[in-house]
């Protein structure tokens, strides 16, 4: 068993006797209008094309420059079904969209296209990832295009948990999906912070210069079970008995 699979393991073992609620019964539950969930979005809003912009400037190990161009094209290609979900978290005046995840639910041999495009590559290098999600005999899953924070928004487990929990909720209870998939560069703190919350990596690619890595959770589950039960006090301990798991393993 691998490290990542321990702390799989343990995640189901810690949660077993948790229940997975409707949102609004949840005994945790987001704060009312800071996060907003949607499906299919005809009109991005001018915030997120800057929030995105800003995200992926200022971020050392990104460094992008993005048009706003090149942004709304990302945008409306990725979200434009009722199988699509952005999730947007509300900043201030002068940020008034400080974070942001999107993606898709669909099936593993339609995420070489949709992957390829993203990172301008063919879809033939990402056979080995789609032969990997077979081999867990994954049908559908939900896919993450994009899971960011505006850096002097990152305060804590708080913006975490309200970007990641509607789009797990929705996939889980209105569409019975409850495998996850996204990627990152390992020099990203979303790449440790997957690991403590039961995400293995399972496929690494080469972006120019950056090393990125698919980090895939064949069951959210109790991660869900986390989110909607736990406060961020809980939390943070969970993750810090994750992390020790893993410390562990690689001693």
């Amino acid at each position: 068993m691998t490290k990542n699979q321990l702390i799989g393991l343990f995640l189901k073992i810690l949660t077993w006797r948790l229940k997975i609620w409707p949102p609004d019964q949840a005994p945790v539950k987001l704060l009312p209008g800071k996060f907003t969930l949607s499906h299919e979005v005809p009109l991005v809003p001018k915030s997120l094309v800057v929030a995105y912009q800003r995200v992926f400037k200022e971020a050392t190990y990104w460094a992008e420059n993005w048009s706003e161009e090149d942004v709304l094209t990302k945008l409306q290609r990725e979200v434009f079904s009722p199988d699509s979900f952005l999730v947007t978290m509300e900043g201030d005046l002068e940020t008034p969209i400080a974070g942001f995840a999107w993606g898709e639910i669909l099936a593993p041999t339609n995420l070489g296209e949709r992957i390829a495009k993203a990172l301008q590559k063919k879809p033939a290098e990402f056979d080995g990832l789609i032969d990997m999600l077979l081999r867990f005999r994954i049908t559908k899953l939900v896919y993450a295009d994009e899971f960011a924070i505006v850096a002097r928004f990152r305060n804590g487990i708080q913006p975490v948990r309200g970007l990641l929990q509607p789009w797990l909720e929705w996939a889980w209870l209105e569409n019975q999906v409850f495998s996850c998939l996204f990627w990152t560069t390992p020099a990203s703190p979303i790449y440790k912070l997957g690991l403590y919350m039961g995400f293995e990596p399972i496929f690494w690619i080469k972006d120019g210069n950056k090393d990125l890595v698919f980090i895939f959770n064949p069951d959210f589950r109790p991660l869900l079970k986390i989110c909607q039960n736990l406060d961020t006090r809980k939390i943070a301990r969970l993750m810090t008995m994750t992390e020790k798991v893993l410390s562990h393993k690689k001693n």
